[in-house]
């Protein structure tokens, strides 16, 4: 009986130590979980639904040094992102530094990353991405070089494409804007088969522009020839004109040499030719020597057998020269052909393109310009240029 009852007491003991050790642990699991909840009520949303090690990537951050890494990895959409949304900061990675009188960190290789920018919205992979060279025309003003060579390539875009409806759907305070930079230059021209394809309201902005800006009777007087005042021009209007150069080439083949007058370097496009006649040079030929108020200028004129070539240039940045070359045959002068060359990149194993692009053009056609062929477009220069070491 005693030892009954010694029995009953040690399993009345346990029972109650067992009850406490489960106790204890439910007091344990409920503390870690408050722990738990509470610690999840300080995670931001995006860590409470997933892991750090599963949560998307952050994109880039908008820098030069990243746009820099997507154009040297042909990053399509990477570039897109990372190129400048304004011209503020479009002139401060290409243009140049006014205050400093220096360069912008990518103004020498501002051709490139231009022409790779135009590259892809010409694949009508990225739509979307032609309202964003809308928006750096936006406050933009008339630079030389980078700004030249993108407003030079915003309105080919436009008119090769068709895209007028990018400057249509504007608002009109907007669109005046725009149209100022594109227009903006040294020597605004009013193009007449632009301003046609703009509605009625755009169109108005333009006309006014061209009469109240572009053509303000305040400016200083043009220093040069008038047109309909020189319907016959002289040589010696020439001889100290600061604005223009000559050089002395036989144009017409009769072993005589002759005179070609042309514009200097962001001084205009005109090139004109006179015949040495043994008495006098008698005026032959108004034309251009090729300058681009948006790409390249005139860097020369020479000779070569059978007529001369005009060399033209993307000043100060990149590499992008044009060779254009004119025979006279049968008493005309003819563009026969151009010989284009560019650098393919910034990288270090870079070439130069060599396209070499027939034209038959007449000098004398007023629409030499408009006729013009370009430089193959860079996806298909591989298949139709030639190439050079550098």
């Amino acid at each position: 009986m005693k030892l009954l009852s010694i029995f009953v007491t040690i399993l009345l003991l346990s029972c109650g130590q067992e009850n406490k050790r489960v106790e204890k642990e439910q007091k344990a699991k409920d503390s870690v979980s408050t722990h738990l909840i509470e610690s999840s009520e300080n995670l931001n949303e995006d860590e409470w639904e997933a892991p750090a090690e599963v949560q998307e990537k952050s994109p880039l951050e908008i820098s030069i040094l990243n746009l820099y890494k997507s154009m040297e990895n042909k990053d399509e959409q990477e570039f897109l992102r990372q190129f400048p949304k304004d011209f503020e900061q479009f002139q401060g990675y290409f243009g140049w530094d006014a205050p400093k009188d220096a360069p912008h960190e990518l103004y020498e290789h501002s051709v490139h990353y231009i022409e790779y920018l135009f590259y892809l919205l010409r694949t009508n992979k990225y739509p979307a991405y032609e309202k964003n060279i809308i928006s750096i025309c936006e406050h933009g003003q008339w630079e030389a070089d980078a700004v030249n060579y993108f407003q030079h390539h915003v309105i080919n875009h436009i008119k090769e494409n068709d895209k007028y409806n990018l400057i249509n759907e504007l608002r009109d305070d907007k669109a005046k804007s725009v149209l100022f930079f594109l227009f903006d230059g040294p020597h605004p021209k009013f193009d007449a088969d632009f301003a046609s394809h703009l509605s009625a309201s755009k169109k108005q902005i333009l006309e006014n522009l061209f009469e109240s800006v572009f053509l303000d009777d305040t400016e200083d007087q043009d220093p040069f020839p008038d047109e309909e005042a020189h319907s016959a021009y002289t040589l010696s209007d020439y001889l100290e004109n600061e604005h223009f150069f000559i050089r002395d080439i036989d144009i017409n083949n009769d072993g005589i040499l002759d005179k070609i007058v042309s514009t200097e370097r962001y001084q205009g496009d005109e090139l004109l030719l006179f015949i040495n006649d043994g008495e006098a040079y008698r005026f032959a030929l108004k034309t251009i020597n090729f300058s681009e108020d948006g790409g390249n200028q005139i860097v020369d004129v020479l000779a070569e057998q059978g007529g001369f070539f005009i060399k033209t240039a993307f000043p100060d940045g990149g590499f992008l020269e044009a060779y254009h070359h004119i025979a006279y045959t049968d008493e005309h002068w003819i563009l026969t052909h151009t010989v284009y060359k560019t650098q393919s990149s910034n990288q270090e194993d870079a070439f130069i393109y060599v396209c070499n692009v027939e034209q038959n053009l007449e000098l004398a056609d007023a629409d030499v310009l408009d006729k013009l062929k370009w430089m193959p477009n860079e996806d298909v220069r591989n298949r139709v240029c030639t190439k050079e070491m550098l």
